[in-house]
């Protein structure tokens, strides 16, 4: 998917691995491709939202998930974590029953969703 292998944590890696062999699914938030805006904007080294458009190119399992009103009802209930971005994202994960691959520890440390990183 583009992503430095050596930053990812074990499970990250297994977890996209299947995703690359065509044995599992990866849903991206699409709010993801605003965050890795901002992040760029600031003068942060992260994906691009190419990036994301090719892996989405490249493996028919990567998938970029719309926000809808499960993911808004999700985070209604989310008030526990400070920041916006980190909100929708878990909610999406939560509205779709799906974990999450990230090495946030505030999202880690939260138990509001599964986390799939070490």
């Amino acid at each position: 998917m583009g992503i430095q292998p050596q930053r990812l944590g074990r499970a990250a890696r297994k977890a996209l691995a299947r995703v690359d062999t065509g044995h599992a699914r990866a849903w991206i938030p699409s709010i993801v491709a605003i965050e890795l805006t901002l992040l760029q904007e600031a003068g942060r080294r992260v994906l691009t939202v190419a990036d994301v458009h090719a892996a989405t190119k490249r493996n028919g399992e990567v998938r970029i998930l719309p926000h809808d009103l499960r993911q808004a009802t999700e985070f209604a209930l989310l008030i526990a974590l400070a920041d916006p971005f980190d909100r929708i994202i878990v909610a999406a994960a939560r509205a779709i029953e799906r974990p999450l691959i990230t090495a946030d520890e505030d999202i880690r440390q939260s138990g509001l969703v599964d986390v799939v990183w070490e």
